[in-house]
């Protein structure tokens, strides 16, 4: 279909679909394996003391998540400027070196303190480059794609957290037959962080062949592109209000998933309840539910609202999260029992995430999307990534009742998450260009 200005031709959806993807899948590849590497981080990158040890690996892997909204404004600056494309290229490019040079890294035993100071520092540039990796590529997506089928398309490329999740754990699973017992604390977390580097290839690949938004090239072309997107995203009362309830929800959301799929690993294999490989299998099929309910969130947004989705969900979460914690703290049903628990709240809490990328990109006008989106997506991560540390630390110091807590925990996530739809208008089918 060609655009009003003679020459442009939209891509297709599927067209920038495959490159808009890959980014995210290895982004959700590196911080679901380090969800999983917790426990074995924790003994090598620290002194010997578990407790400690694993409060300080989750501070470090959630201290990170505050440069995200840096690597957010500085490369959605770059896809507001010179384009979506080339700022897609970089920023790939950049998270998958770090990831790769983390496989390098020495050791508490070899480098004493320096270890995990070290390991601090790559993971603080590994979000800022993970940062600018979702809004660049959610944008791109959502200007090309049916203004009525934008909740169904963000629910796609939202997937690709799943896919890069379930491709951890099944690379994490392998590995553990590759490298059995001790060895996998000496080399197989390595090659977790070295295999990142095959979806970067392909990634990369992908991205160069890909065509521009054309919604950003008819900008360029009329010389409209935003001079200083990060200022004049905060100069209008509407973007402002964008962001922050971008934030609010995002902050939600990444609350809600540390709690249960960031925390399932952990959780599941406390008193030896489940141990290695069963732990894996429960999170896996956990993550292909929580999948489901991505598409089922997006679809039905494209009918009945962000809004209304976002609050329909929210308050199932709200109703199930104490129930539902209980029943897998408690090892009800045993094995099977805390597969179905752990999936059904994994299905409520996380599934709302696909509608996201629209709710988001609705928000703002196309001369600042890119900064807006990647803004309100990250900002969420700098509160919401804390909470499984929160809970540890309650639960470690005061000695309490450990379900009721985590019950409790869920129950914050989903309201930030209905605050955040109460709080925006509704902006399903609107046409991105007529945003101002």
């Amino acid at each position: 279909m060609a655009s009003s200005q003679k020459g442009l031709v939209k891509p297709k959806p599927f067209s920038v679909y495959p490159g808009a993807l890959a980014g995210w899948i290895l982004d959700a590849f590196d911080l679901s394996m380090m969800f999983l590497l917790v426990p074995v981080l924790a003994d090598i990158f620290f002194p010997a003391n578990f407790g400690l040890a694993i409060i300080g690996t989750w501070s470090i892997y959630t201290t990170t998540f505050i440069f995200r909204p840096v690597g957010g404004a500085i490369f959605g600056r770059v896809g507001d400027k010179i384009g979506r494309k080339p700022a897609m290229v970089i920023t790939l490019g950049g998270l998958g070196a770090i990831i790769f040079l983390t496989g390098f890294l020495p050791t508490y035993a070899a480098i004493g303190i320096a270890a995990p100071l070290l390991l601090f520092l790559f993971r603080i540039i590994t979000g800022i480059f993970a940062g600018g990796e979702y809004g660049n590529s959610a944008t791109i997506l959502m200007e090309t794609v049916k203004n009525n089928k934008r909740g169904l398309w963000g629910a796609a490329i939202q997937s690709g957290y799943p896919i890069g999740y379930t491709l951890a754990a099944v690379v994490f699973l392998l590995l553990h037959f590759a490298f059995p017992g001790t060895s996998f604390a000496i080399t197989g977390w390595r090659w977790m962080f070295w295999i990142g580097i095959i979806p970067v290839i392909i990634g990369l690949i992908l991205r160069v062949t890909m065509p521009e938004s054309a919604m950003w090239s008819e900008l360029h072309k009329k010389r409209k592109v935003s001079r200083a997107p990060l200022s004049a995203l905060f100069k209008d009362r509407k973007t402002t209000m964008g962001v922050m309830t971008g934030i609010l929800a995002m902050t939600g959301i990444a609350w809600v998933y540390g709690l249960t799929l960031g925390f399932y690993p952990t959780i599941l294999s406390v008193g030896n309840f489940m141990t290695f490989p069963s732990y894996i299998y429960v999170v896996i099929i956990a993550i292909l539910l929580s999948l489901i309910g991505y598409f089922a969130s997006g679809y039905f947004s494209d009918f009945i609202g962000r809004r209304n989705v976002m609050i329909l969900f929210s308050i199932i979460g709200i109703i199930l999260a104490i129930p539902m914690t209980y029943l897998i703290i408690t090892h009800s049903l045993g094995f099977y029992g805390a597969l179905a628990f752990a999936s059904v709240l994994a299905f409520i809490t996380t599934g709302i995430y696909g509608v996201i990328p629209s709710f988001l990109a609705e928000k703002f006008p196309t001369t600042i999307r890119s900064t807006g989106t990647g803004l309100g997506f990250n900002g969420g991560f700098i509160i919401g990534n804390w909470s499984t540390v929160f809970l540890l630390l309650i639960v470690g110091f005061a000695a309490a009742s450990f379900f009721e807590w985590w019950g409790v925990f869920v129950i914050i996530g989903e309201l930030f998450i209905l605050a955040s739809a109460l709080l925006s208008k509704e902006t399903k089918g609107v046409d991105l260009k007529t945003i101002s």
